[in-house]
């Protein structure tokens, strides 16, 4: 998702998860904000999340479980959008004939 910072807009760099709920988590230091997007596509914002939180739950071997312990419950996350398919993912469907053009 996007980030707004004196008018502009910016994208904030997510890395995927291990994890059955979580696709991606993002954090920007200078603002203390988390994003975490979740597998259904929701994409929610969280601030003043310390960098040590945002490097435990990168580190996490459960990050489920870590999310729903020392994030979920100690901030208040704000939806802030819907996260869509990259161009990667684009391409991968094209070329091995994705949902969209199943027709089984």
């Amino acid at each position: 998702m996007f980030s707004v910072s004196l008018g502009i807009i910016l994208a904030m760099d997510r890395k995927p998860l291990k994890s059955s709920k979580l696709r991606a988590a993002g954090y920007d230091e200078r603002s203390r904000t988390m994003e975490i997007e979740f597998i259904n596509g929701d994409v929610f914002e969280y601030k003043s999340v310390s960098p040590e939180t945002y490097r435990q739950l990168m580190a996490s071997p459960s990050p489920n479980s870590f999310f729903e312990d020392k994030i979920e419950e100690a901030f208040s996350g704000k939806r802030i959008g819907k996260a869509t398919k990259s161009n990667a993912a684009d391409d991968f469907d094209a070329l091995f004939g994705g949902k969209s053009s199943d027709n089984w």
